[in-house]
């Protein structure tokens, strides 16, 4: 029989064998003022941050009741909403993003989205509003339990990083243009907000 020492060193191994690798959403987050008005002070960065499942992730200026605070006068209360949900026929979780502004468009890539608008957040996309841009990652993992979150402060625009060239790429008639592999866009059809009822928790 191993000894104590011996034995621990194996239920340690046995444990990180069997622990499961967590979905993690990363964030490269941009703002032009953010030298002088620290807009996101309250942003632990080049760390991870590890969430229930069954928490709603908010973003906003509203310290008492989100997640992130974003430091701006011009921020929403609570500007958006991250959410999970599982398809029914996967073992992955997704996410899904609401617009919680009263005020303000959310943009996901070129996607707009009102008040209470929400869509499934692509697993690499650009999520912009005001001078915020915010360039999403998703890492998957295994967990149905747990997920991480990751910030990165960039002091250039993201939007230099994928080289977004709107005005010499044509429109498709019904179609509209979302953030796909390699850095690039690509286009898909039909594919627009999902409006939800004011009222829903």
């Amino acid at each position: 029989m191993p000894g104590p020492a011996l034995h621990d060193i194996m239920a340690s191994f046995e444990e990180t064998e069997t622990e499961e690798k967590l979905t993690c959403i990363r964030m490269k987050v941009y703002h032009p003022y953010h030298a002088e008005k620290q807009v996101f002070r309250s942003i632990s960065f080049f760390r991870n941050k590890k969430h229930k499942t069954d928490e709603v992730i908010t973003f906003g200026r509203d310290i008492k009741t989100c997640s992130y605070v974003l430091w701006d006068a011009r921020a929403s209360r609570v500007q958006f909403a991250l959410q999970v949900f599982r398809y029914s026929n996967s073992s992955e979780i997704s996410f899904e993003i609401k617009n919680m502004s009263r005020k303000t468009t959310l943009f996901v890539d070129n996607v707009d989205l009102n008040y209470l608008n929400k869509r499934e957040l692509p697993s690499k996309c650009m999520i912009r509003f005001g001078d915020f841009q915010f360039l999403v990652e998703q890492e998957p993992g295994d967990s149905v339990e747990y997920f991480d979150t990751y910030f990165e402060l960039t002091p250039t625009s993201p939007l230099q990083e994928i080289l977004i060239t709107p005005s010499l790429q044509p429109i498709p008639e019904q179609g509209i243009m979302t953030y796909g592999p390699m850095s690039s866009f690509h286009f898909s059809r039909a594919e627009t907000a999902e409006e939800v009822d004011e009222n829903e928790t």
